[in-house]
């Protein structure tokens, strides 16, 4: 059994804030922030002397975000961020494709996800939402004979709505399409399998439900997709160096890229916050994920019962467990949504403001009492 109270006191917010902002970025648990500031102190007291230590740390924290999506670590990268991996995506299709192909995605989606295609000068076709979902009929229909990808977040990030990943993934199978998945609203959350799931590219910023802080993205490809199209741009990490030496110092000959996705790895990153994340993925696994996702759900679930007493529609798609995440969205029906997230913000009640909605996103740190706190301020507010 679960003592989320104790848990809760891991998450020093919880003193300061009734905490609804897991969707921008999530606060660190106590441990995570250790792990983070005793890298540094090491480096402050050390130096670099155990590099070699921080870096065999990280490749285990690497296999295991790598067993939580079900594949290799060698088909694990990370990068600064999902807009940087998809800009290398949508340069490396520009490579191979040249002009007259397009993309189709949702109208909904982040810009990290279709801005670095657009950016390319890459046809981008957008699917509208039918009552804020994607029906993947409708996302089937958008397919021409010059598409070559789907792309699309797992969780759309101003709705919540969450798409059924697998059914798209045959979709883009049976049309001989790359699938190309932003994952960043819902790892590690949900439960993914990139090999069932037929998913080719996945990239996830993993501040929002990682409780780790900016640690970048997870960026997974698949052994087909790097073959089919490799990295378009490289660095000292990514190529293979010669056999006397880690450096590639070799001039006037061939660099070879690393097969693996370590051809992603350019140069040098934050080590000290990788080893956050190492103590975040521990951290939640020792909970379990299972846990985590069922207590999100039971909180969110209390959240739509108050909500449905307040004159306010909410947005999200929420009749559908399968298609609910950790985001609620509202708005009011009488009263501007701007302003009442601003009087929120003077209550210590975070939430934030998407496609000109309130978006609510507990997580499993958060409890009853603070959807109650939520909730009294929006009544105060409605009475105005």
């Amino acid at each position: 059994m679960i003592d989320w109270n104790e848990i809760r006191k891991d998450f020093p917010v919880c003193q300061n804030l009734a905490y609804f902002q897991n969707a921008g970025m999530s606060p660190v648990p106590t441990p995570v922030y250790n792990a983070i500031t005793n890298a540094w102190k090491k480096i402050l007291e050390y130096g670099d002397l155990d590099w070699k230590g921080d870096i065999e740390n990280i490749e285990k924290m690497k296999a295991h975000l790598a067993s939580i999506i079900h594949t290799s670590a060698e088909n694990l990268a990370f990068i600064q961020n999902s807009s940087l991996a998809l800009n290398v995506v949508a340069m490396a299709l520009k490579r191979k494709y040249g002009e007259g192909f397009n993309v189709v995605t949702m109208e909904h989606e982040f810009p990290s996800t279709n801005v670095p295609f657009a950016s390319q000068g890459i046809e981008v076709k957008y699917v509208k939402a039918k009552n804020a979902r994607f029906n993947i009929d409708d996302i089937e229909k958008h397919i021409d004979k010059h598409t070559k990808a789907i792309v699309t977040s797992w969780v759309q990030y101003a709705t919540g709505f969450r798409q059924d990943i697998e059914a798209l993934g045959k979709i883009a199978k049976k049309h001989h399409l790359l699938f190309i998945v932003n994952a960043t609203q819902a790892l590690p959350i949900f439960e993914m399998d990139v090999e069932k799931m037929n998913i080719d590219v996945m990239t996830a910023s993993l501040h929002k439900w990682g409780c780790c802080g900016h640690v970048g993205a997870a960026f997974y490809t698949s052994p087909q997709y790097r073959k089919e199209f490799p990295c378009p741009i490289a660095g000292w990490l990514s190529v293979m160096p010669p056999e006397d030496d880690f450096i590639p110092t070799q001039k006037d000959k061939p660099f070879v890229a690393y097969q693996s996705a370590a051809q992603y790895n350019w140069g040098t990153t934050n080590n000290q916050n990788f080893l956050g994340l190492k103590a975040s993925l521990e951290y939640m696994a020792n909970i379990g994920f299972d846990n985590i996702r069922t207590r999100i759900f039971e909180i969110t679930s209390y959240l739509i019962q108050k909500l449905n007493e307040l004159p306010l529609t909410i947005i999200s798609p929420i009749d559908n467990l399968d298609e609910r995440s950790g985001i609620i969205s509202i708005s009011l029906d009488h009263a501007s949504n701007a302003q009442c997230f601003q009087y929120l913000e003077s209550k210590n009640v975070a939430t934030s403001l998407r496609m000109g909605n309130i978006r609510i996103a507990p997580s499993y740190f958060n409890n009853h009492q603070d959807v109650d706190v939520l909730v009294h301020h929006l009544k105060d507010f409605l009475k105005k």
